[in-house]
């Protein structure tokens, strides 16, 4: 996990890249890019005054995360690709995957919190960068195999949402990191047999990734055997493909559309 930035170090970032410029009256001022993709801040309220701020809930929901609010707390969370961020809505002390941040408090307009983008820093695999008014935030749902994976997800229809990289996959699917040098994974919630795995294979282990992925195939088949006949059936239509050192595999309504949209991004 990176480090905590320090209370000068938050601070100082703030000041030199002119916090006042994000807080014009009347509106949000400046832009917001995640990987690439401008926000739509056009319905924000302005930013506090003091520091360069970031309308948090925004920025989750373009990543892929989600917003919520605890009443009897009065607190609120935001995931955020795996780190949990929680804001006390009465002190705006900020709460990164259980650790409290030091010398940066959330602030609040209209509604919407609003914390500075040193923030953006501390969570693991995110930066921030402010040119002027400009906020351009790079987050792991930007990397190549990550977003291809989500685009076949979403043209497919798939209702595989569980996102794992290789770490994960080898922890809690038996999926070897050591066959691959990248690789990302989304995994069913309970009723659902929806499975991608998208991985560049490490030089000589293809035919160890094969064995694995196929082994994921068929695990997911023998947890719906007696169960659900739908999901079953399309566990058992799952394919482990190849296209150069890429790998995939995919358990879906519709393989053959998932399979030409996997080889048509490896191969662009």
């Amino acid at each position: 996990m990176k480090r905590i930035l320090s209370a000068t170090l938050a601070l100082a970032l703030g000041l030199s890249l002119g916090g006042s410029a994000l807080a014009a009256s009347g509106g949000y001022a400046g832009s917001i890019t995640v990987n690439g993709t401008a926000l739509d801040t056009a319905s924000l309220p302005a930013a506090p005054a003091g520091a360069v701020y970031l309308p948090l809930r925004a920025v989750a929901e373009a990543d892929y995360g989600f917003a919520d609010w605890y009443a009897d707390e009065n607190r609120s969370y935001f995931a955020l690709d795996g780190n949990r961020v929680y804001v006390d809505c009465a002190t705006g002390a900020i709460e990164v995957n259980g650790e409290t941040v030091s010398g940066m408090t959330a602030a609040f307009a209209q509604g919407t919190t609003y914390v500075p983008v040193g923030l953006m820093n501390q969570l693991e695999g995110y930066t921030a960068a402010v040119k002027g008014s400009d906020i351009t935030i790079t987050t792991p749902n930007g990397e190549s195999l990550t977003r291809l994976a989500r685009s076949i997800i979403d043209q497919v229809g798939m209702g595989a949402t569980m996102k794992q990289d290789a770490a994960g996959m080898e922890e809690f699917y038996g999926v070897p990191a050591s066959c691959f040098t990248q690789a990302v994974g989304f995994f069913p919630m309970m009723i659902s047999a929806d499975t991608i795995i998208i991985g560049q294979v490490a030089e000589g282990q293809m035919e160890a990734a094969q064995a694995a992925l196929e082994e994921v195939r068929a695990t997911t088949q023998r947890g719906f055997e007696n169960y659900l006949p739908q999901p079953l059936e399309r566990a058992k239509n799952g394919r482990v493909v190849t296209s150069g050192d890429y790998i995939m595999l995919i358990i879906s309504g519709d393989n053959d559309a998932a399979i030409d949209l996997f080889r048509a991004g490896v191969e662009g």
